[in-house]
This record gives structure tokens, C-alpha cells and sequence, in this order.
């Protein structure tokens, strides 16, 4: 199982029980079940009983168990939804498992990045790649510098046909009105959106541009159509020069911008995703 898919699911798919360990979880579970007669209600018990009950495998115990629990609840809790979607996938029942990601989605309550992201892996597996995709993308809103997350909606794209850059600023993907592409093995992408997600300062003028970052206070400057360009007051050459496309717009390459002004540039090579965030 991928990284990212065990992460999420840790626990569904457990290795195989010993029987002196399933001996032992047997006897926890009948201690848990007495102490339960004497106290009925306890969340706390309940809970570690429902866990008890889907490392061995009973999962419809498991469920009746969370079902429970959901009840005595105002909103759910992202761990109890999560386990009772995990054990209804267990089951084979992914539609149930979805409705209870979506239930705990449309509650108040916050959730990680995770719950997106498995709710993403279920709907794959439902043959929901499109929409698979656009869970990832939530996912990775939630948690911007989690690789994996990138790594999977790479692979999503490429399933879905998705053709192109795409690329992540902290996580969030930039109105560009221009698409981004790649000449000669760099990414170029229009400068003001990238400026914007980035809160840079962009002053443009006859051909110059210099990008600022506010906090820093470095500059990066660039002339379109030539190679050289400056870091401060230092001079570099560029592999690809700035450039200016159709509707006039002006490109730049992403990966020198951000990295010379504080931030962290990753490329993946499946569904061509990047992610720049800040260090």
C-alpha cells in the first residue's frame, strides 16, 4: 500500500493476528463489554471498544458501536467518522463510507487534510477519478506541504487525462489568466498571479521587472527577453528568459522567482504538478 493510502487507512488492513493476540483483544473485549453493563453510555469505553471490535474484524460490532457513539453527539467527531467510514469500506460498502466522510464534511467541525484525501482514495476506487482529483486538491489546501498529497493527484491527472502544468502556491491553485508551460525544461507562468499568491510586489516598466518581497526586502529583476537578470545587485544568467504571450501577458520562470525569494519550489514528474511554498 502507498504511503499516502496508509496514512489515511492505517488500521483497515492490519497484518494478520496471531491467535495469542487475538486471544488477548478477546478478553479485552469482554472486560470492556462488562464494565460497559455496569456503565452504559461511557464515550470513553465505547470508543475503545469500537476499536477493540474492528482490530479483530467484527466490524459490524464496530459499526453499531460508532453508530452509538454518533448519537450521543451534537456534530461528528472526525475519529469516529473516520473509523466507521473505514469500517464500512472494510465491509465493501464505500458509498456508506463516503456518505459519513460527507456527513462529518458538512458539519462545523475542522478536519485534516486527510479526510479529504481518503474520501479522494474512496472515490477513485468508485471509478470517480475527475472527482477523486478535486478531493485531493482540498486535501492539499488543508495540508500544503504534505508531498504525498501531491504525488497522488499527479497520478490522478495523468488517470483522468488531465493535460498541462499545474501548479500550488501554499496550497491553493492561482487564477492564472495565461496558462503556465515549460520551455526548455523550466516552468514559466504569468508573473502577477504568481506575485499575488506569493505577496510579492511586481513594478514593471520598459521591459524591467522587478519583484520585490515585502519582508525580505530582496529583488529579483528581469528583462524581458534577455537572459541576464539580477539577484539583488548580483548578476545570473537564466536558462529561459522572461517572455511575453498572447493576450500580453509576461512569463516568468517560476522555479528562480520563488526560490531567490524565499520560497520552496518541488516538482513532480506525474500529471506534472508543482508545489511552491514558502520555507
Amino acid at each position: 500500500m502507498q504511503k499516502l493510502e496508509y496514512k489515511i487507512r492505517e488500521g483497515i488492513e492490519d497484518e494478520e493476528l496471531n491467535k495469542s493476540e487475538i486471544k488477548r483483544l478477546e478478553k479485552y473485549i469482554a472486560r470492556l463489554e462488562q464494565t460497559i453493563a455496569k456503565a452504559p453510555g461511557d464515550p470513553k469505553l465505547l470508543w475503545r471498544l469500537a476499536v477493540a471490535y474492528r482490530n479483530v474484524g467484527e466490524y459490524d460490532k464496530a459499526i453499531a458501536v460508532l453508530k452509538e457513539l454518533e448519537g450521543k453527539l451534537t456534530h461528528p467527531t472526525a475519529k469516529i467518522a473516520v473509523l466507521l467510514a473505514q469500517c464500512l469500506e472494510a465491509k465493501g460498502d464505500r458509498e456508506g463510507a463516503l456518505a459519513e466522510l460527507e456527513k462529518l464534511l458538512a458539519s462545523p467541525t475542522t478536519v485534516s487534510g486527510a479526510v479529504y484525501a481518503y474520501k479522494g482514495i474512496l472515490k477513485e476506487e468508485l471509478g470517480q477519478v475527475k472527482e477523486a482529483a478535486e478531493e485531493m486538491e482540498k486535501a492539499i489546501s488543508a495540508e500544503p506541504k504534505d508531498e504525498d498529497l501531491y504525488k497522488k493527484v499527479g497520478k490522478l491527472y495523468k488517470k483522468a487525462g488531465k493535460k498541462g502544468v499545474k501548479v500550488f502556491v501554499k496550497g491553493k491553485k492561482p487564477n492564472f489568466d495565461a496558462e503556465p508551460f515549460i520551455k526548455e525544461g523550466r516552468t514559466l507562468v504569468p508573473i502577477r498571479a504568481i506575485a499575488e499568491a506569493l505577496d510579492l510586489k511586481v513594478d514593471y516598466k520598459n521591459g524591467v521587472v522587478v519583484i520585490t518581497n515585502p519582508v525580505s526586502e530582496k529583488t529579483v529583476t528581469l528583462f524581458l527577453g534577455r537572459s541576464e537578470a539580477k539577484v539583488g545587485k548580483q548578476k545570473v544568467i537564466l536558462d529561459v528568459p522572461p517572455e511575453v504571450i498572447p493576450p500580453g501577458r509576461t512569463v516568468v520562470p517560476l522555479r528562480f522567482v520563488s526560490e531567490n525569494l524565499g520560497a520552496d519550489v518541488k516538482w513532480f514528474e506525474e500529471g506534472q504538478v508543482v508545489a511552491v511554498n514558502e520555507r
